[in-house]
């Protein structure tokens, strides 16, 4: 069951115009991540020190104490970039508004920057993608599952991508990159992992560093690695080998719609993906997932790159 909240999240401050018009040169972007990281209050970034004296031609900042220039994106995602910092404030607001996310080739257009700075840009700014929320472990109606990333065998692809006695099986079937996630169903949080194995002790190690065990009460399918879950924790389970999908409020619709979500930003938008990277497609996934109802997101995002 989707959120349908997520699809009507377009907070008024990430409006590209609204980025265009209120950073409309780097001297605005630079007071203003100035002021998100230091508040009027400058420290050396090299030393500590607040013996600072201005260096208004050039934008930066030079310290008594050690005797070095800095700027305020020493120590940042912005760090050593040559692009002016309005793309880079553009380039947030047009990710963070893609609901399935954007490829480099697409932000490149966008921001009239090539596909390769596109995609670096794309990386760093997931780097930032992170807030408090998600450290908290979950605890009431918990619901729990697994999905499986990537395309289907291409007509006449001799690749054994797949297992040899099956026709592009799918499920547990396939040897397609695992991925598994809870979803916390008071809040609508979600937490998502890659996982290559869904034996019992690779999902509990999973479980116990996202969960409140005490305090929760899990929803699974009837999936042979969930069973042992019941003496460990509150467990009800429906059973879709069953045609089970719904017995009162015991179900995995919100965590399932999560994946609808999830699945379509590979397949509508990113295309191919490597496995090398793909925590950091998930990084994106589930901050803007769980900031959907948040109209600080741009904010969020500025903040965290300067001060993580």
């Amino acid at each position: 069951m989707i959120d349908r909240n997520f699809n009507k999240l377009i907070p008024s401050f990430m409006d590209i115009l609204s980025i265009f018009n209120t950073y409309k040169n780097q001297n605005k972007c630079i007071k203003h991540l100035e002021k998100v990281r230091w508040n009027g209050e400058i420290k050396c970034v090299y030393c500590g020190s607040d013996r600072i004296t201005p260096v208004k031609s050039e934008l930066r900042h030079k310290c008594g104490a050690c005797g070095k220039s800095f700027s305020v994106t020493v120590g940042t995602i912005y760090h050593d970039t040559r692009l002016p910092l309005q793309k880079w404030f553009l380039a947030t607001a047009i990710i963070l508004n893609a609901k399935k996310g954007i490829s480099a080739r697409e932000l490149a257009r966008q921001i009239k920057v090539n596909k390769d700075t596109a995609w670096r840009m794309e990386m760093k700014i997931r780097e930032a993608m992170q807030d408090e929320e998600q450290s908290k472990l979950f605890s009431g109606i918990v619901e729990c599952d697994e999905c499986y990333i990537g395309g289907k065998k291409k007509k006449g692809d001799k690749k054994k991508d797949d297992d040899d006695n099956f026709i592009n099986p799918r499920g547990r079937a396939t040897n397609k990159q695992g991925v598994i996630g809870v979803v916390e169903r008071a809040t609508g949080r979600v937490k998502i992992q890659k996982q290559d194995k869904f034996k019992f002790t690779d999902i509990k190690a999973f479980l116990e560093k996202h969960l409140d065990f005490g305090n929760t009460h899990l929803y699974t399918d009837d999936f042979k690695g969930y069973k042992p879950f019941r003496k460990l924790v509150q467990h009800s389970t429906v059973n879709h080998s069953l045609g089970e999908y719904t017995r009162g409020d015991v179900h995995t619709n919100t965590i399932e719609g999560f994946w609808g979500i999830f699945k379509r930003a590979f397949i509508g938008s990113y295309h191919q993906l490597s496995k090398q990277y793909l925590e950091r497609y998930i990084k994106e996934c589930c901050f803007k997932y769980n900031n959907r109802n948040n109209p600080n997101m741009f904010d969020l995002i500025i903040k965290n790159s300067v001060t993580l």
